[in-house]
């Protein structure tokens, strides 16, 4: 009797389809988070400009929160010509480029993220909130400023100021730190993991394993 044909090798684990679906930990958060970053903005601008009809935005006096030694918050109207934490000042137009590519990009990376990876999907879904809401600026305002309103400064030990920031500048910080972490902890989980395999396969090669 001839040997049974041997059945055809299957790869140990397939590779998550690219898809868009399936993936609420992603599609959900960002709607939300752009409405309360757009809320945001137009309740302190609209606040500020009632409190000092007729004065120039970036010269309203802000309205202080609370004023400590240790800590200052007060609301400001600043538009930002430049990005996050005030950087680049007057690159507005290659800021909009840039921002598009980057909305762009990140839908590409979450049809590629499997659906069972929640925490990287919502951080993504962050990052997209955070660009949608600094574009909706860019893309609506005259001068394409972003609003910024919250202003944290202080004495104590020492004198800080702080670059006035908003919403939308939160959930790209808090996002792209986030991924950071999760794409090293993958990165070392994967690196383990090669490690495992290659001493399990020496010790196979060990005569008399």
């Amino acid at each position: 009797m001839s040997p049974a044909p041997a059945e055809p090798a299957t790869p140990a684990e397939a590779a998550p389809a690219k898809t868009f679906a399936g993936k609420p930990w992603f599609w959900w958060p960002w709607p939300l988070l752009v409405v309360a970053d757009l809320w945001s903005k137009h309740w302190v601008f609209a606040r500020l400009a009632d409190r000092s009809p007729g004065v120039e935005e970036m010269r309203r006096p802000p309205e202080v929160v609370f004023d400590t030694a240790a800590l200052k918050f007060e609301l400001v109207t600043w538009g930002n010509t430049g990005t996050i934490w005030g950087l680049f000042q007057n690159g507005t137009v290659v800021l909009m480029v840039l921002r598009c590519f980057a909305v762009l990009g990140l839908f590409w990376f979450v049809r590629g993220t499997a659906v069972t990876a929640r925490l990287q999907l919502f951080v993504l879904s962050l990052v997209l909130a955070g660009a949608l809401g600094n574009l909706y600026d860019n893309f609506t305002r005259a001068d394409r400023s972003v609003r910024d309103f919250l202003h944290f400064s202080a004495t104590w030990p020492f004198a800080w100021d702080f670059p006035a920031f908003n919403v939308a500048d939160s959930c790209i910080t808090v996002g792209a730190i986030g991924l950071f972490l999760l794409l090293w902890r993958d990165d070392l989980s994967a690196a383990k993991a090669k490690k495992a395999a290659a001493v399990a396969a020496a010790a196979d090669r060990k005569p008399g394993a």
